[in-house]
């Protein structure tokens, strides 16, 4: 269910350009990313360190994007993104712990699993008082990210394994703020966030774009970038969270 909807989402994105015609301005792009995690995980049992218990580290991942501006004034602009976000591990445990209903002792290997997908669905308005200068474009609006969690630890010496998992919608504010001083650079910093009864979510990037190719119709981008990524969950479906993520991306895509 979860490639499949993956597949959907970025089939969805990438035919974002045939739906383009006079007056609508918009990009599609699709990028390579360096993810990070450290923090923890608790599915009824105890703190699981995703490294020195689950023995996750770094994995190579991707993203597409897609955006699509109107003249319009009273609707929305939209923005889709998914990012693939899974982890896994393989590894000998440094100490006891409980995860769901199975306890992995000291010493005893045990092969995770941890994936935090997002569909991102934003609406948004350019600023209208900001964006009179040609060279600034600043955003602001709703960012519906949806969450695809899943976690599972298998004991390797016995097979026994639990997992736990749930698909949130979270709404979070959205801005951007992109600065053009020269026709073909262009540097972009974006955030989500938000905030509720002990649990966060939010996340910054800032990209630098080169525009190496520029015609009448469309224009060809390259960014590179940073994002930094903080997700803390308290008891959805018996299972918290605190992590956070790094994430140096490369992208590239195309502006018409």
């Amino acid at each position: 269910m979860r490639k499949t909807a993956g597949v959907l989402f970025s089939a969805l994105i990438l035919s974002v350009p045939a739906f383009a015609v006079p007056g609508v301005d918009g990009e599609i792009s699709a990028g390579y990313i360096k993810q990070d995690i450290d923090g923890w995980i608790k599915y009824k049992g105890d703190s699981a360190d995703v490294d020195k218990d689950l023995n996750i580290g770094k994995e190579n991942s991707f993203f597409v994007r897609a955006k699509l501006e109107h003249p319009i004034p009273i609707l929305p602009n939209i923005k889709l993104q998914y990012t693939r976000m899974r982890f896994s591990g393989d590894g000998t445990v440094k100490r006891t712990f409980t995860f769901g209903n199975i306890t992995v002792n000291v010493n005893e290997r045990v092969q995770t699993k941890l994936d935090l997908d997002h569909y991102d669905f934003v609406m948004f308005y350019n600023l209208p008082f900001i964006n009179v200068l040609p060279m600034v474009d600043a955003e602001l609006g709703l960012n519906v990210r949806v969450i695809d969690f899943y976690a599972k630890v298998r004991r390797v010496s016995t097979g026994e394994e639990d997992s736990t998992s749930f698909v949130a919608p979270i709404p979070m504010l959205h801005g951007s703020l992109e600065l053009s001083p020269i026709s073909f650079i262009s540097f972009l910093v974006e955030g989500n966030g938000i905030a509720y009864q002990g649990s966060h979510y939010y996340d910054f990037s800032g990209e630098v774009r080169v525009k190496p190719l520029q015609t009448l119709m469309v224009d060809v981008f390259i960014g590179i970038g940073y994002k930094y990524e903080k997700l803390k969950i308290d008891d959805i479906s018996d299972t918290s969270a605190d992590v956070k993520v790094k994430q140096p991306y490369i992208q590239a895509g195309l502006l018409f």
